[in-house]
């Protein structure tokens, strides 16, 4: 019994030891063999840049005429790494390379691997090594079954960039999976406003998540070229459209897109209302004052807080007219007013001057106050009738407010 249960000991021992011998070798050879690719690129990258600035028509010549096996992953890591380094005709010289020493048909034929992570790291490298000869492959591979190769391959098309490539991003944002709808759509993006015409082209084709996704890379990549086809999605029969053209109106702020966002205050449905008046405050057209005004007095609260803060942004014609709204006849419209005249420190400054030695501003501060104090909204004046460092403040403001609103001050 002893015996077994030392054979089984040793046996045990010797499995360890085995693997723990194995690791070491495994360790040691790939050290040894990174170790061995840094020196050869070292020595091959001088031909290599050479190359690149145009002393020699082709890159076998640079090498020596041939290039060995073992030279091979070298000389790739090489090209991949100086190509995303450089622009204009050194770059496309090495996409050449890449392409003359066959490591573009070995990416193409990654792309048909059986394992998804082979297939995925073909697809970046294509988007490394800029083989536009390759964007219909790349395209292919949008519709891979694996989310990683999809999305590899997508930012290979954003990389390579030009018509032939936007073309199937744009198709793309049709990806069920909302994540990767969001990664391609910045894609797009970063390729700036060349891709609008195109959006334009496709969007009749595109689902309904897609084409929320499409307005707002019009709105991010302000395309003032959009503008008009813009205008036209707030007639749109969605709502959601309707919405996305307000906020892609107001992130560009082209031609007519203050008239149009004015319009689209009069909009059936709510969130199309309260994204116009958001844009209006984006681009402080101050022509839709008097229309912000009455938005203050909408049912929903999402359009009132919006038009409030849209005012705000207006600057002094916006504060004048949300000091207007204190006399309103709708209490929702004065609570906004209240809120942003707060926010904007209009408030603050007003209740500094009560006790002014300046009789026009003092006049005009204790006015204000009063409104403010009318409309109910007074934890604010409150606060300062308790804290504020001037006592004389402090005296004014308990006399403003009203008997049942004046802070119980402790007795000393």
């Amino acid at each position: 019994m002893h015996r077994i249960l030392i054979l089984s000991v040793l046996s045990t021992g010797a499995v360890f030891l085995g693997l723990t011998i194995g690791i070491i070798v495994n360790k040691a050879r790939r050290e040894s063999r990174e170790q061995w690719l840094r020196r050869r690129r070292l020595t091959l990258e001088p031909a290599i840049l050479a190359y690149a600035h145009g002393k020699h028509a082709s890159l076998l010549p640079a090498l020596g005429g041939q290039v060995s096996r073992a030279d091979r992953r070298a000389i790739e890591a090489l090209l991949l790494d100086h190509a995303q380094r450089v622009r204009g005709i050194e770059r496309d010289r090495l996409a050449q390379a890449l392409d003359e020493l066959g490591f573009i048909d070995e990416y193409l034929a990654g792309l048909r691997h059986r394992r998804w992570w082979h297939r995925a790291e073909a697809a970046e490298k294509l988007g490394l090594a800029h083989a536009n000869r390759t964007i219909d492959n790349l395209a292919a591979a949008l519709q891979d079954e694996v989310n990683e190769v999809r999305l590899r391959a997508a930012k290979s098309l954003g990389a390579l960039g030009g018509v032939t490539a936007v073309r199937p991003l744009i198709a793309a944002l049709s990806e069920p999976n909302r994540w990767s709808t969001i990664r391609v759509a910045d894609i797009l993006i970063s390729l700036g406003p060349t891709v609008a015409d195109r959006i334009i082209e496709v969007f009749p084709e595109l689902n309904a998540n897609a084409k929320l996704a499409a307005l707002d890379i019009l709105g991010s990549t302000r395309s003032l070229s959009a503008t008009a086809w813009l205008r036209e999605r707030l007639r749109d029969v969605e709502p959601n459209v309707r919405a996305r053209a307000c906020g892609a109106l107001g992130a560009i702020d082209g031609p007519e897109a203050g008239p149009a966002l004015v319009r689209a205050l009069e909009d059936p449905q709510w969130g199309v209302r309260a994204v116009a008046a958001r844009a209006l405050g984006r681009i402080r057209y101050e022509p839709a004052i008097p229309r912000l005004c009455e938005s203050l007095r909408d049912r929903q609260w999402w359009v009132r807080a919006n038009a409030a803060e849209a005012l705000r942004q207006m600057g002094e014609a916006g504060i004048e007219a949300l000091e207007r709204v204190l006399d309103d006849i709708d209490g929702f419209a004065r609570e906004q007013a209240v809120l942003k005249l707060e926010e904007a420190g209009v408030l603050d400054d007003a209740v500094a001057h009560v006790a002014s030695d300046e009789l026009e501003r003092r006049k005009a501060a204790v006015a204000l106050v009063c409104r403010v104090a009318q409309v109910g909204q007074l934890s604010r004046l409150q606060d300062h009738a308790e804290r504020h460092p001037d006592p004389r403040v402090r005296e004014s403001l308990r006399a403003l407010l009203p008997p049942g609103a004046r802070p119980v001050m402790a007795t000393p």
